[in-house]
């Protein structure tokens, strides 16, 4: 993109399946759409998101794991419910749903998962190779680890949204079963107070401590992300606190006074 710009990007006919890196700007799209009633916004992201549904599982390409590629899904579904709430966006939405909470834990805990097919960083398959890249948490399907830094802080936002949007109780209950959780593992610390309050990236629900495999380079464990995955989760407990969506808390919105402009300058 530096090389060439974003025109090149734009008309590009290039596909690639990977939520964990594109759902946020599709959320963004239909956010943008609402605000702006520009149509291109909405098609895209449309477009985007049927044939991200049309390839799953199969077709995508997870990072670190499947179940970060589905808790980012959940946002840009939720808030396509929000602009066409149609049976199928419905059914979207529910798949995502039903496939990342199926290993939702008694405690609230939602369980990793390596995918299957196209892995971006699978787990190490030696000792030589351990450390060396990123990495998954867990090193099979078996172990009882949720990612704070990765899943856990985008379920809980899209679990929100997907409630707020549909009004079903499915979603009311699987987002406070996964507060509850959080609360429970949130940190206490008196002796380390640049600690307190916070998440650490891994939580093994089974141990019931903080535990999991430290092989991802740059993201062991006991890491905080005080910037991202932090902002996550304290956000959405202020929604809950105040009783509103993220949609319906940016309803007043003025990105349309500039917006004119911005496309005149972008398309000339």
């Amino acid at each position: 993109m530096i090389k060439t710009g974003w025109k090149e990007l734009f008309t590009s006919e290039k596909a690639s399946y990977a939520p964990h890196y594109q759902a946020n700007m599709w959320a963004c799209y239909i956010w943008a759409y609402r605000h702006t009633g520009y149509e291109l916004f909405l098609t895209r992201a449309k477009k985007a998101i049927e044939l991200t549904m049309d390839t799953y599982p199969d077709g995508w390409k997870w990072t670190n794991g499947i179940q970060q590629e589905r808790a980012k899904m959940l946002l840009p579904l939720s808030w396509l419910v929000r602009m066409e709430d149609t049976p199928k966006h419905r059914e979207w939405l529910r798949t995502m749903a039903d496939d990342l909470l199926k290993t939702q834990h008694q405690s609230g805990a939602i369980r990793e998962e390596i995918g299957q097919g196209k892995g971006g960083f699978p787990p190490p398959a030696s000792n030589e190779k351990y450390g060396t890249t990123e990495t998954p948490l867990i090193q099979s399907n078996e172990d009882g680890v949720s990612d704070m830094l990765y899943t856990v802080g985008f379920a809980f936002l899209g679990l929100h949204e997907a409630a707020a949007a549909t009004g079903e109780q499915y979603y009311i209950d699987a987002e406070n079963k996964l507060a509850e959780y959080l609360c429970r593992i949130q940190i206490k610390s008196e002796a380390h107070p640049e600690l307190d309050g916070a998440w650490f990236r891994a939580f093994d629900f089974n141990r019931w401590e903080y535990w999991a495999s430290n092989g991802d380079a740059g993201w062991g464990a006991w890491c905080i992300e005080s910037g991202w995955s932090q902002s996550w989760t304290t956000a959405v407990f202020a929604l809950r606190q105040m009783d509103v969506s993220l949609w319906d808390v940016t309803k007043d919105s003025k990105i349309k006074t500039h917006f004119d402009e911005v496309i005149r300058q972008m398309f000339e």
